[in-house]
């Protein structure tokens, strides 16, 4: 089987694949970054000349993300015109809550392991990484990444089309076939970190801070969306504890603010994989297929979108998997969704577009869930 290349620039196998750098290497935010250490990347990358030098650079925040902070640095080099005009540099949040958050969830060490471990084994577009240090006690990290500055973000708030959906999916599976059922990937702690225990722990905070979403939330709900979160809330425990089926590397924030397309190409480049783990890879569909499209523009793509993945898993060599199984696991998996859209919206910082963008997950998330009577499967656990 050929497998597609998960670079930007080429074959990643051309280029340079950065080690995993310790504490003393991370720089913390942006202020840390100076054109001596930009220089020294550089060349190391085979991107900047020996004889040339990074002179300048301006900082430019970019994306929504709310879990860390993400910017642009714009560089001006001696000779005018030698290397990149610009690199990204991802950072953990300056915020204390977010901060706190992604400490709790190991979300920066699963992000900075995921692009030096797990990313040249996988056939999805992704953006090439020059740089990646960690101090994980402390829940600090650094990634310089190629930048896409001409690609465009894809936005939840807005959802998108069938064409748009099926791109994507075919990137996601190029995600999860290549880690279908790896053992080696399986025993690495940071990736299979669910335990009884912890998924016990996630259920109790949703739980926990589902009243407080009600208050902020409950007067831009339907009515019928509040019903059914209300109803499921009570087998949260159940649901997340259950057996599941064959697993593979998920993204598990698997939507449209987390995808970069570019002109010219239908599939998107995936970037934020803080909250990979060892899963199903139903749940990455059924969040995105649920939150990323309109209900009336799901409903009749949504079997032909299933059918595609499946037919992209079998393309990637998973034949044991049958379409059958993965639309029940489908229908079940729905309910992720909603307990994402309920535990992220009350454990980040709170900002408008943080507030639309969840209502809009949710209220999706729900209904999908009530189009497919998924209800009537918690009964099974």
């Amino acid at each position: 089987m050929t497998r597609p290349t998960n670079g930007l620039s080429g074959d990643p196998t051309r280029h340079s694949h950065p080690v995993l750098s310790g504490p003393s290497e991370v720089r913390r935010s942006a202020k840390d970054v100076d054109e001596g250490w930009l220089t020294a990347v550089l060349r190391t990358q085979g991107l900047l000349p020996e004889d040339a030098t990074i002179v300048g650079f301006s900082p430019e925040p970019v994306g929504t993300g709310q879990m860390s902070d993400t910017v642009r640095f714009v560089l001006q080099a001696d000779p005018p015109g030698a290397g990149p005009a610009s690199v990204v540099g991802k950072f953990a949040s300056q915020d204390a809550v977010s901060h706190a958050t992604g400490k709790v969830m190991r979300a920066y060490e699963v992000e900075v392991r995921f692009y030096v471990e797990v990313a040249p084994l996988v056939g999805t577009r992704l953006p090439r990484v020059l740089f990646a240090a960690l101090d994980p006690d402390e829940a600090w990290f650094t990634l310089l990444l190629e930048d896409q500055r001409e690609a465009i973000q894809g936005d939840e708030i807005d959802g998108c089309d069938a064409t748009i959906a099926a791109a994507a999916i075919g990137q996601m599976a190029a995600l999860h076939g290549p880690c279908w059922g790896n053992p080696d990937l399986a025993g690495r702690e940071w990736i299979n970190r669910a335990t009884p225990v912890s998924e016990e722990f996630t259920a109790a905070i949703v739980a926990g801070v589902f009243p407080g979403f009600l208050d902020r939330y409950r007067e831009r709900l339907d009515p019928a969306h509040i019903a059914l979160l209300e109803e499921f809330m009570p087998h949260l425990s159940a649901w997340m504890t259950r057996e599941r089926g064959p697993r593979t590397i998920v993204h598990a924030d698997f939507r449209l603010d987390n995808l970069l397309f570019t002109q010219g190409r239908p599939d998107p480049v995936v970037v934020d994989f803080q909250t990979i783990n060892w899963g199903l890879g139903a749940y990455d569909l059924a969040y995105f297929i649920g939150g990323s499209l309109e209900p009336s523009v799901r409903r009749p793509v949504q079997n032909e979108l299933i059918a595609g993945y499946h037919r992209a898993l079998v393309a990637w060599g998973v034949e044991e998997y049958s379409l059958d199984a993965l639309v029940a696991d489908y229908r079940m998996e729905c309910f992720g969704g909603l307990m994402m859209g309920v535990g992220a919206s009350m454990m980040v910082r709170q900002t408008d577009r943080g507030d639309r963008m969840f209502l809009a997950s949710v209220s999706r998330h729900a209904q999908q869930t009530l189009d497919l009577d998924a209800l009537a499967v918690l009964g099974d656990l």
